[in-house]
């Protein structure tokens, strides 16, 4: 068999395309782990089992492949980022904050923040 110019370019043509196809599809797996992997919640303040000496407190972080968040069961805004902000009002006691996320494939995660409310309201 000998080693002509043609066979060497059918042969290098070959070894590209398949080159390409490698690297289409490793492209591809890499970027629908972000999808199978679902939304993903972060809180960043509160912390967990604070004590709160205020009548309102900041809930703050960031959902990530989330289309819909909610919080205490009422649906809430993110920025392009996923980053979320919302002020709510800190009963006496422990308040009990839940947010939810749901993606667009109907998966949804769960986080609860637990905080103390400490300041006594007036009789």
């Amino acid at each position: 068999m000998t080693f002509t110019r043609t066979r060497f370019r059918r042969i290098i043509g070959i070894a590209a395309a398949l080159a390409a196809i490698i690297i289409i599809a490793a492209y591809a797996t890499w970027r629908s782990f972000a999808y199978a992997s679902g939304p993903r919640i972060s809180i960043f303040a509160p912390v967990d089992d604070a004590s709160i000496s205020s009548t309102t407190i900041e809930i703050s972080g960031q959902a990530l492949r989330a289309s819909r968040l909610t919080l205490n069961g009422h649906q809430t805004s993110v920025d392009e980022k996923g980053d979320f902000s919302q002020t709510l009002i800190v009963f006496p006691g422990v308040n009990t904050i839940t947010l939810t996320a749901t993606d667009q494939f109907g998966r949804s995660v769960e986080k609860r923040v637990t905080i103390l409310g400490t300041i006594q309201l007036p009789e």
